[in-house]
């Protein structure tokens, strides 16, 4: 029971796939920047250059 492709409906097939595609995109986007965010919180080093940088710009503020 197959449906035959007219040009409509291949058109609505392509948009949905496109937005799937986009939504994908995005989920995967957040999902690198959530682990960028967790992998700089858990990372040592990089919250010790963290708080150096913060420690320079508050004596350059208030000097």
């Amino acid at each position: 029971m197959s449906h035959p492709n007219t040009p409509d409906s291949s058109q609505n097939q392509l948009l949905e796939v496109q937005a799937a595609l986009f939504s994908l995109r995005d989920g995967l986007m957040n999902l690198k920047m959530s682990l960028q965010e967790l992998a700089f919180m858990t990372d040592e080093t990089a919250q010790r250059e963290a708080m150096t940088e913060a420690e320079n710009l508050i004596m350059r503020l208030r000097g």
